[in-house]
C-alpha cells in the first residue's frame, strides 16, 4: 500500500486533486486531517483535536500543541492501515498546517511516504484567486457552473503586492521543507494537460493509470480583464513592479 500526501498552499487546486483521486477505485484520499474546524473531506479521518469553546483558534492550537506531538506517530499509523482494500492511501497537508503539527514532517520522511507537492508558478492568480473566494465566499467550482456568474471584484493593489510577496515565500517553504522527501513537485498549469497531469500522479502512486475526471472546473475568468473591476490599475502596478509576465 502506497501512503501518500498532498503538500500544498491555498488556492492551488488541491481540493480538485484529492477529490479526483478519491474516485479511482483503488485510492483513498482524505481532505486536511489536520484543519481545526469541521467539514474536511471525509470528516471521519480527521484528527480529533480537543476543543475548548470561547479562547479561539489560536489558542485551541496551543493547547492541542502537546496532545498532537504524543498522537500523531499512532494516528497516522491508524490512518494509513484503516483502509486496507485500498492500493493508495492518502490525505492534504497545507504547508501552515506544519506550524501547529509537531512531528508530522519527521513522520512523512521515516515512513518514507510519498509527497506531491503541489504549487501554483503564477501568483498573481494565486492571489487573485484567494482575495476573490474570501471577498465573494465562493470556494470551489463543483457544480460546474459559469464561471462569469461570479461578479467582478475591486482588488485592493497594497494587499494584492503583499500576498504576492508572501506566496512567492509559501512556494520557496514547500519545496524547501519537502526536499527531504520522497516527492514529486507538481504544478497547477500541469492541470492544462489533464490525462498527461493525472497519468504521472497515478505512476508516482503505484496505481493503475485510469482516466479520471477532474471533481471540479475552474472558477475564475481565464482574462484578468473578467474578474477584477480595476484591471487598469492592476495592469500599471504589475508592470511598474517587475510582473508584467502574469499579463501574458
Amino acid at each position: 500500500m502506497t501512503k501518500f500526501v498532498v503538500f500544498t498552499t491555498p488556492r492551488t487546486g488541491s481540493s480538485m486533486l484529492i477529490k479526483t483521486l478519491d474516485t479511482h477505485p483503488a485510492i483513498f484520499c482524505a481532505g486536511e486531517l489536520f484543519f481545526f474546524k469541521k467539514g474536511i473531506y471525509h470528516t471521519e479521518a480527521q484528527y480529533p483535536f480537543l476543543r475548548i469553546p470561547f479562547i479561539g483558534n489560536k489558542l485551541n492550537y496551543l493547547v492541542n500543541y502537546p496532545l498532537i506531538f504524543l498522537s500523531v506517530k499512532g494516528f497516522l499509523n491508524k490512518f494509513f492501515t484503516g483502509k486496507p482494500e485500498k492500493a493508495a492511501v492518502g490525505f492534504k497537508l497545507m504547508h501552515f498546517q506544519t506550524y501547529y503539527t509537531p512531528g508530522v514532517m519527521k513522520y512523512l520522511e521515516q515512513n518514507k511516504v510519498k509527497t506531491l507537492v503541489l504549487i501554483r508558478k503564477n501568483v498573481l492568480r494565486n492571489t487573485l484567486s484567494d482575495l476573490r473566494a474570501r471577498a465573494t465566499k465562493v470556494y470551489h467550482n463543483e457544480a460546474g457552473n459559469k464561471n462569469a456568474a461570479i461578479p467582478k471584484f475591486n482588488v485592493n493593489i497594497e494587499e494584492l503586492g503583499r500576498k504576492m510577496k508572501q506566496i512567492e515565500g509559501f512556494n520557496k517553504q514547500l519545496e524547501n521543507d519537502s526536499k527531504n522527501l520522497d516527492r514529486k513537485i507538481i504544478y497547477y498549469e500541469d492541470f492544462e494537460n489533464w490525462d498527461v497531469a493525472i497519468g504521472g500522479i497515478l505512476k508516482f502512486l503505484d496505481v493503475e493509470n485510469i482516466p479520471l475526471q477532474a471533481a471540479s472546473k475552474k472558477l475564475n475568468p481565464e482574462k484578468l480583464e473578467d474578474m477584477l473591476e480595476n484591471y487598469t490599475g492592476v495592469a500599471a502596478w504589475l508592470n511598474e513592479n517587475g510582473y508584467s509576465k502574469y499579463l501574458d
